[in-house]
């Protein structure tokens, strides 16, 4: 299974630009670029990333965080708000992709820039340490419940590992996926997985938090747990108010 990336439009445009500049007078320099922006429908700033790398190994899964199918969505990138656009996110590598329209191509988005985002249903932040200091690590999380003085996040991790030689596929390698999660009150991240450690994060609602785990059979499986968090994270800020 490989993924191949066509070139982006912006190399084209460049290339197209370089090639004018040798002909045209200084005046058409701007024209030039300026028909890329008016084509580019005022996203230019978008696609000067590199183009996704190339996979071309055999692996089996998927280095994305769930297809290789893109999201609608959007992006708070460099302080301006980017509407439908087309994402996905490689989560082996920690990268944002966006969809070069009628391109066929994508192009990765500078993560300095990038502040936060959507993917269908799907809001993600990007952590950096200049902001959170005390977060275990930096880059893109889930946000699955946000409060004014709580929230939940998730950390997805693709790493690719060596496949097993005990059958006949070809494939080499596999993404193993790893997730962490993380109650953020005050400017800490505390990792939670299960009852007692929440508990141990919201020592004063500890009481109300055992009646509310116990009345809506909250359980903390693989299954359950993202569910679970988001319930007992909404209950603590409704009685944090």
């Amino acid at each position: 299974m490989t993924r191949s990336c066509s070139l982006p439009a912006i190399l084209f445009f460049l290339t197209l630009h370089l090639l004018l500049s040798e002909i045209l007078p200084a005046q058409d320099h701007t024209a030039v670029s300026r028909y890329y922006v008016e084509q580019s429908g005022g996203y230019s700033p978008l696609y000067n990333g590199i183009i996704p790398p190339m996979y071309s190994m055999f692996y089996e899964g998927t280095y994305y965080l769930v297809s290789d199918a893109y999201y609608p969505g959007t992006v708070l990138y460099n302080g301006k708000l980017y509407v439908d656009m087309q994402l996905n996110l490689n989560v082996h590598r920690d990268e944002l992709y966006v969809m070069i329209p009628e391109f066929n191509s994508s192009s990765v988005l500078l993560k300095a820039h990038v502040e936060s985002f959507t993917m269908g249903d799907m809001h993600f932040v990007n952590i950096v340490k200049e902001k959170w200091p005390n977060a275990p690590e930096q880059g893109y999380y889930r946000v699955l419940y946000s409060g004014n003085d709580i929230s939940v996040l998730k950390r997805t991790v693709k790493r690719m590992n060596s496949a097993t030689a005990a059958n006949d596929r070809k494939v080499s390698y596999v993404f193993e996926e790893s997730t962490s999660y993380y109650i953020l009150r005050n400017g800490y991240f505390h990792p939670v997985n299960r009852k007692s450690s929440v508990l141990q994060v919201l020592p004063e609602l500890r009481k109300e938090l055992n009646r509310h785990i116990r009345d809506e059979k909250l359980k903390f499986g693989k299954d359950q747990r993202e569910a679970s968090l988001v319930s007992c994270a909404m209950l603590y800020q409704k009685e944090a108010k």
